[in-house]
C-alpha cells in the first residue's frame, strides 16, 4: 500500500485531543462525598472520547490517500503502437483542394482530420497511440498510451490552428522519439498527416533516417493537397536533382529509407477516409503490451467509515438522562 499524501500522517497526534480537552457539562456539588459514584458515565465518556479519536484518525488516513499497489497486466490484441504526427499550420484551416459542394467550400482539413482520426482510434481498441503536432517546431502532445480520453483530447489539440510554417523534420523526429519510452509490442507505425512539405537539411535527413530505421517503424504519409498543389505522384520527370518541389523531394527521400513506407493523397474528406481505412487494414497485427491497473483507492472506504462513526457520535451525544 502507498500513500499519495504521506505528510498528512503528521496530523495523527490530533487523535489525543478528545482526552485532553475537558467539557464544561456536569453538576456542581458543595461536598464531593455526597455525589454518587457513576462508573457507567465515566466508562461511557471514555468510550465516546475513544470513538472521536478513531473518527479523527480515520479522516487523517483518508486525507493521506491510501491506495493499493499498481498491477502490470500483459494483454494480447490486434493493432499497433501508433504515433500520429499532425500538421498544425494555418493552411490546415483551409478547405480541401477538391472539396466543393454547390459552389461552396466544404469541410476544412483540420476538422476532417480530427473527425476521422478520432474514428480511427475508436475502431482500434487494442492500439496504443501517441500524438505529436508541428508547425515551425514539434509540439509534444501525448506519450504512447491506451487512455482513450487523453488520446481524443490530444487529437483535438493537435488539429487546432497554429502558425504559417511546416517543419516536418521536427515533427517526425519528435514522433519517433516517443517509441523510446515504451517497450516494443511487435508492430509500430508513424502516421504523418500534413498539407505541405519543407526542405530538409542534410543534418535533419540523417537524424530522421536514424530514428526511423533504428526503430524499424512503418511510415504512412497522408498529403492533404492544397489548391493547385503539385501531386507527389506526378509523372513529370523533368526535375533536375535537388530542384524538385518539396513534396516530391520528401516523398523520394522517404522511399530511399530502409523502412516500410506508403504515401497517400487526399483532396477531400472521402479520400482522406480511404487513406485512413487502408492504414487501418495494414496495421492489424498481433501485439503484446502491458497495461498498468491502478491500485484500489481506500480513501472512499475510510470516508464511509468516518460517516458511520459520526452518526454513532451524534446518537450518543443525544442520549442524556435528565434528572
Amino acid at each position: 500500500m502507498t500513500l499519495l499524501n504521506p505528510w498528512v500522517i503528521l496530523l495523527l497526534p490530533l487523535t489525543a485531543l478528545p482526552f485532553l480537552l475537558k467539557g464544561s457539562q456536569g453538576q456542581l456539588y458543595s461536598w464531593l462525598d455526597i455525589a454518587p459514584k457513576d462508573k457507567f458515565s465515566k466508562t461511557a465518556d471514555f468510550l465516546l472520547n475513544l470513538i472521536i479519536s478513531i473518527l479523527i484518525a480515520t479522516l487523517v488516513l483518508a486525507l493521506s490517500g491510501p491506495r493499493g499497489s499498481d498491477q502490470q497486466v500483459q494483454k494480447v490484441g490486434k493493432g499497433a503502437q501508433t504515433v500520429m504526427v499532425i500538421d498544425r499550420s494555418v493552411s490546415m484551416e483551409h478547405p480541401f483542394a477538391g472539396d466543393v459542394v454547390n459552389g461552396q467550400a466544404g469541410e476544412v482539413k483540420s476538422a476532417a482530420a480530427r473527425r476521422l482520426l478520432t474514428d480511427f482510434v475508436q475502431s482500434r481498441p487494442d492500439d496504443m497511440v501517441g500524438v505529436v503536432a508541428f508547425t515551425n517546431s514539434a509540439l509534444y502532445g501525448l506519450k504512447i498510451t491506451t487512455n482513450r480520453d487523453a488520446i481524443y483530447s490530444a487529437i483535438n489539440a493537435a488539429t487546432s490552428s497554429g502558425v504559417n510554417q511546416t517543419n516536418i523534420g521536427a515533427g517526425v523526429t519528435q514522433g519517433a522519439s516517443l517509441f523510446d519510452q515504451i517497450e516494443n509490442s511487435g508492430s509500430r507505425a508513424l502516421i504523418l498527416l500534413s498539407d505541405g512539405a519543407g526542405k530538409l537539411s542534410p543534418r535533419v535527413k540523417f537524424k530522421v533516417k536514424k530514428e526511423l530505421e533504428s526503430k524499424n517503424l512503418s511510415l504512412y504519409w497522408i498529403v492533404l493537397r492544397e489548391p493547385d498543389g503539385i501531386s507527389i505522384f506526378s509523372n513529370d520527370k523533368t526535375y533536375e536533382e535537388g530542384s524538385a518541389p518539396a513534396p516530391i523531394e520528401l516523398d523520394n527521400y522517404f522511399k530511399s529509407l530502409k523502412i516500410k513506407y506508403k504515401a497517400y493523397e487526399a483532396d477531400n474528406p472521402t479520400t482522406l477516409q480511404s487513406a485512413i481505412q487502408d492504414i487501418n487494414a495494414r496495421e492489424k497485427k498481433k501485439i503484446q503490451y502491458t497495461v498498468t491497473i491502478a491500485g484500489r483507492d481506500y480513501s472512499t472506504h475510510l470516508i464511509f467509515i468516518a460517516a458511520m462513526i459520526s452518526l454513532i457520535i451524534l446518537i450518543a451525544k443525544n442520549l442524556r438522562i435528565y434528572q
